[in-house]
């Protein structure tokens, strides 16, 4: 009986293990979707002016992308600075927000 035992534990183990990280793979592999960059047409693509006029500065987003910064208080960092990353002279900290001084518009942000 100890022996059937070990044997079913054996077969139950790694099925629910494999179903397991099967699930994790596949919620990973979603997510990580999120995060690819669609590839530029041409080289101007990526170096194309952002929409929007920057009072901020520009930077460059984690696909390489021309886009504004942020300012000071407005939010900040995330996974691969998926919120913005913050303008010359302000640091994004572990709050998530921009604080320091813009040197663009001398305006500042420091709780």
């Amino acid at each position: 009986t100890l022996y059937l035992l070990v044997n079913l534990q054996g077969l139950y183990v790694p099925n629910l293990l494999n179903i397991k990280i099967s699930l994790l793979f596949c919620c990973c592999r979603s997510l990580a979707g999120l995060w690819v960059c669609k590839p530029c047409e041409n080289h101007s693509d990526c170096d194309a002016d952002p929409a929007d006029y920057c009072i901020w500065g520009e930077v460059r987003d984690a696909c390489n992308r021309r886009v504004c910064a942020k300012g000071p208080g407005e939010r900040c960092g995330g996974s691969l600075n998926i919120l913005g990353q913050c303008g010359e002279g302000m640091m994004c900290k572990s709050d998530e927000i921009c604080h320091g001084c813009s040197i663009q518009t001398m305006q500042c942000y420091n709780d």
